[in-house]
């Protein structure tokens, strides 16, 4: 099974931000291009939401109009809207669009993660120079 987005993302965050004493120094120099990277994610996300929103209003407005020319009858916007929602295409959309939120929600508080992994790393070199006095 492939692996999911969110959770090839989790992995990665789980790998890069291991504080030890080992790895504290590359961390700290490493730490801008950690957090450039997540804040890019977020923005890559957030175009791709964009884009699935703009193909879903597309196809509704095309099936809608579709709905409208086969209906024996004058049926209301929101009615044809409806019908149009239910459509296999645009419910696989409606998904991938949910995707894109969840993984919009998680990127935002990796980003509020990374913002307050610079104190942490602070903290910890206060506690070994008080370690080494």
């Amino acid at each position: 099974m492939e692996e999911s987005l969110f959770d090839k993302y989790k992995r990665e965050l789980e790998e890069e931000l291991v504080i030890d004493d080992f790895r504290l120094k590359d961390l700290q120099s490493k730490l801008p291009a950690i957090k450039h990277k997540w804040v890019a994610r977020l923005i890559e996300q957030k175009i791709e939401k964009k884009k699935l929103s703009d193909l879903r209003d597309k196809g509704i407005n095309d099936l809608s109009e579709d709905i409208r020319e086969n209906q024996p009858v004058q049926v209301s916007d929101k009615t044809v809207q409806q019908l149009a929602s239910k459509n296999e295409v645009i419910q696989k959309i409606d998904k991938r669009i949910h995707d894109c939120e969840i993984l919009i929600e998680y990127l935002e508080k990796v980003e509020t993660v990374c913002r307050s992994i610079t104190y942490d790393i602070k903290n910890i070199i206060e506690i070994k120079k008080l370690e080494l006095t």
